[in-house]
């Protein structure tokens, strides 16, 4: 297992309106620094409004005076973290700063995620054995540590740090079924839940299963950059 990493990207302008329209949603706190001062300072979006992104904060005196120089913008999605680099301004009397300001996310990774090949063949879900409900699921990525479900609807109660039995099928290799610790739940604007999945108590048969779906990812990409 290699090592955890963390690493600087920074996203294209359609993902980059797309974050920010979450964090619209979510109502995320906005955590705000000026060059030259190590005070952070919060906010909240107000509105989107040509293309511009509204503030309301409480330390307007500080805004003021901070007006129309660089300032880092933090703020999490979920458990993913984003910065903002861009410059307040003011209009109408309402402090605000472009919508197209370039967002860099924070990536942190113990091992590298797997996207499935888009023809592969998948079945996941999610189980509550003692409620006997099983919710069907997408998987949206997988490595050998974790996997990412994306769930319709979710009739079980899951809760960040819950412990919960998963089951999955990719491809032609065997069916997985183990237990998965909740390590992040984000529900999106559409209405779908996204759950990040660390396995556990888990028995050697079945992580050997993962390990040969990972490989096959990995040895499938491997062969079609070569072509």
């Amino acid at each position: 297992m290699s090592n955890s990493a963390e690493f600087l990207v920074e996203l294209e302008e359609k993902d980059s309106l797309q974050v920010m329209r979450k964090c619209v949603d979510m109502y995320s706190d906005l955590i705000i620094k000026f060059e030259g001062d190590s005070q952070a300072y919060t906010a909240k979006i107000k509105r989107c409004e040509n293309d511009n992104v509204f503030l309301e904060t409480s330390f307007v005196e500080v805004l003021m005076k901070n007006l129309d120089v660089n300032v880092s913008i933090k703020f999490f999605i979920g458990t993913e973290v984003y910065f903002i680099k861009t410059k307040l301004i003011t209009i109408d009397d309402q402090f605000c700063f472009s919508e197209k300001s370039k967002i860099i996310q924070l990536k942190r990774r113990k091992e590298e995620r797997h996207n499935l090949p888009d023809k592969w063949s998948q079945f996941a879900a999610v189980w509550s054995i003692q409620l006997k409900i099983k919710n069907d699921a997408r998987i949206i990525d997988i490595s050998y540590s974790g996997i990412r479900f994306e769930l319709s609807e979710l009739t079980i109660p899951v809760e960040k740090n819950d412990q919960i039995r998963i089951q999955f099928k990719v491809n032609k290799r065997s069916e997985v079924v183990c237990d998965a610790l909740v390590r992040f739940k984000l529900k999106k604007p559409n209405g779908s839940i996204i759950l990040g999945l660390e396995f556990s108590r888990i028995q050697d048969s079945q992580r050997s299963r993962i390990r040969s779906v990972v490989d096959d990812i990995v040895s499938y990409n491997a062969l079609k950059s070569q072509v």
